[in-house]
């Protein structure tokens, strides 16, 4: 495990996880034996390793592993703590362990008559006949499919089997069948194939299924790929976890051109047919557990064909977000978050998510998308839209919203000309102007842009762009060399220039360019604090406004994030409230004497007036800009009412949410 599967990794039931460094002689003791205690328990407990070597700071950071092997077993998955275990480095002393957690929650009891056989039931002649930890086992795989007992009465031994050589009879309705062999594989082999069989699917069956999906029937399909040799335990199981879908097994051997035409590589394999006909491939190391949770109600998510990719690359289809996973790339640690991602857009029609996991036979159309690693984009239409953050279902959200609900920012040539006529100009314009072939760094920045223009949408007097210049341009675009952002201001002959090779995130630049959008904001010092913001007067004026005060450091990103929200508050109450902030690094004995501990902090001051014969200093949250105007009413009501008589005239109703407009 990595630590960006870990968390994946760890989900219900059961984990064990050696944190280990391949350096350490113990670590490399423990290995046959880890492996071993995998193989065993597979099914029942998830063990994993994580190499601390390459991801150090995950061990240390994150899980405080202080020395190795560290042995962390879970009994709850993520619900709960871990118990760290001391014991014995040796397979026996580890199954001790867990089997000390097993035993408690699956016993197996002895009976002393025959029960009914309208249930499947396991009848184990005699304890010795069977491992003690082998028996456990046997149960646990086994829950909810057959019921496991032993028989230590004789009477009810002959009653069973009068072959001496039974170790185990399994019993359902009419079903009888003697196990001779004691190997605990062999067991549960003989038992399965004794089972109720699963329907199996055809071509014809299966076009049944989708027609019937998206005709309007509503319960999923769960759909095991395997051969002969496969073992069908897990698909018995996931039908008990499941008990309110359909389940159906397609043998690859037999029907390979159906399995090659779901993209199916090897067996045993799981997918699911949901709602609308929507096909779904499982990751080959997801487990089926999860992976039918998890996927069943993400009905606009599929796994894609390779004419379909070639459909949504052309355009010709709505918007799509994909993920593109090259051959034999391991890309479980996406699912769950790209999963989740789609789920919050289960409700919008015009937008659809789809997964190619390319095998052998589509390699070559991923190739054209992806060489290394899989990768996350948006199409929409013709233009495709890289996905460069964290694998996060919020950050991904985030950046699929903001492209679903933003206008496009791309400005024409013809339109930078037309900025730059002052005469003509009615808005304020923030523009990116990106030099042809930038590439990823330009992709990112378009993707910053899109966040400064949401944030700059209520300010209906300005506008956001971007110039994306093409090779051999012979216009505008020639002396465009390196990203820069330019601020046209509304009426004024000039510009700012901002170089974006150093300055890429939206809250830096959306902090330069409010210096020069507005000047609602003043740059408070220690003198100026005492003189304007605190100062009291002798004989206090009726008309003195309120100092609403941003403490800040540069140090501080969030600081940086927060501030365009206090900007904007600026801008619609700069006649009502007095807006400045205070650099706590360059004055930092102002900040100590205001007490200030966190950045960003808050203060609103309300010095004496005819309405109020004290001063006070207020701390509010930092929120949103409407939420900072909110904050800031109640304390004005009991400090002067014709300035509360202002911000009502300003109100919300003043604050335009409105797209961006080219």
């Amino acid at each position: 495990m990595s630590s960006s599967s870990f968390y994946a990794h760890l989900t219900e039931g059961y984990h064990f996880v050696n944190f280990y460094s391949p350096f350490c002689p113990p670590c490399q003791n423990l290995a046959d034996h880890w492996k071993k205690l995998a193989e065993k328990y597979k099914g029942i407990i998830k063990v994993g390793a994580v190499n601390c070597k390459y991801h150090s700071s995950f061990c240390y950071h994150n899980m405080r592993i202080g020395s190795y092997p560290s042995l962390l077993f879970y009994p709850n998955g993520k619900q709960g703590n871990y118990v760290y275990y001391r014991g014995e480095h040796t397979l026996r002393a580890l199954e001790e362990f867990v089997m000390s957690f097993l035993q408690n929650l699956m016993h197996v009891p002895v009976i002393r008559q025959l029960r009914n056989g309208d249930k499947p039931i396991v009848y184990v002649l005699g304890s010795h006949n069977i491992e003690e930890y082998a028996l456990t086992r046997i149960a646990f795989h086994l829950k909810g499919l057959a019921t496991v007992v032993i028989v230590e009465d004789e009477i009810l031994r002959e009653k069973l089997s009068k072959d001496p050589e039974t170790v185990a009879v399994f019993k359902y309705n009419e079903i009888k069948k003697e196990i001779s062999s004691s190997d605990e594989k062999t067991i549960l082999k003989e038992i399965v194939d004794a089972l109720p069989k699963f329907e199996q699917i055809g071509p014809e069956e299966l076009k049944n299924i989708r027609n019937k999906l998206r005709s309007g029937h509503i319960t999923p399909w769960v759909l095991y790929f395997s051969t002969e040799d496969d073992d069908k335990l897990q698909l018995h199981q996931m039908r008990i976890q499941f008990p309110n879908m359909h389940f159906g097994e397609i043998n690859c051997k037999s029907q390979r051109e159906l399995c090659d035409s779901l993209q199916i590589e090897s067996t045993p394999s799981w997918a699911l047919l949901k709602r609308g006909g929507t096909y779904q491939r499982a990751p080959e190391k997801m487990s089926a557990a999860t992976f039918i949770s998890r996927s069943a109600n993400a009905q606009n998510l599929h796994t894609l064909s390779a004419s379909e990719l070639r459909r949504i690359l052309d355009g010709d289809v709505g918007m799509w977000v994909l993920l593109v996973v090259p051959y034999k790339m391991s890309w479980e640690h996406i699912a769950d978050p790209f999963t989740d991602a789609s789920l919050q857009f289960a409700d919008s029609d015009d937008i659809s998510f789809g997964i190619m996991a390319c095998t052998l036979n589509t390699e070559q159309y991923c190739r054209q998308l992806t060489y290394n690693q899989p990768t996350i984009f948006v199409q929409n239409g013709t233009k495709k839209h890289a996905y460069n953050g964290r694998i996060d279902e919020e950050q991904l959200v985030e950046f699929i919203q903001l492209l679903k609900d933003s206008a496009s920012l791309a400005l024409s040539e013809q339109k930078i000309l037309e900025i730059l006529d002052v005469s003509s100009r009615e808005h304020s314009w923030l523009v990116a102007h990106l030099p042809a072939g930038c590439g990823r760094p330009c992709d990112e920045l378009e993707h910053e842009w899109r966040i400064i223009a949401k944030k700059l949408r209520p300010l209906e007097f300005v506008r956001v762009g971007v110039l994306q210049c093409e090779y051999n341009s012979r216009g505008f675009c020639a002396n465009v060399r390196t990203p820069t952002a330019r601020l046209y201001p509304l009426s004024a002959g000039h510009h700012f220039t901002l170089n974006l090779q150093h300055v890429t995130e939206a809250p830096y630049i959306l902090e330069w360019a409010f210096e020069h959008i507005d000047n609602s904001v003043q740059k408070i010092s220690w003198h100026s604090f005492y003189k304007s913001v605190v100062a009291e007067e002798i004989n206090p004026s009726r008309n003195k406004k309120p100092w609403l005060v941003y403490f800040h450091s540069p140090r501080c990103y969030h600081c940086y994030e927060k501030y365009p929200d206090f900007a904007i508050a600026a801008i619609f109450l700069g006649n009502v409230v007095n807006f400045g902030k205070v650099n706590c690094i360059t004055e930092r004995n102002l900040c100590q004497h205001e007490h200030i501990t966190s950045y960003p902090s808050l203060r609103l001051y309300l010095t004496r007036n005819l309405y109020q014969s004290y001063s006070s200093v207020i701390s509010l949250k930092i929120r949103d800009y409407s939420g900072i105007i909110n904050d800031i009413r109640p304390h004005l009501a009991n400090y002067d009412t014709d300035l509360l008589a202002g911000l009502d005239k300003i109100g919300l109703g003043g604050m335009h949410f409105k797209h961006d407009e080219l």
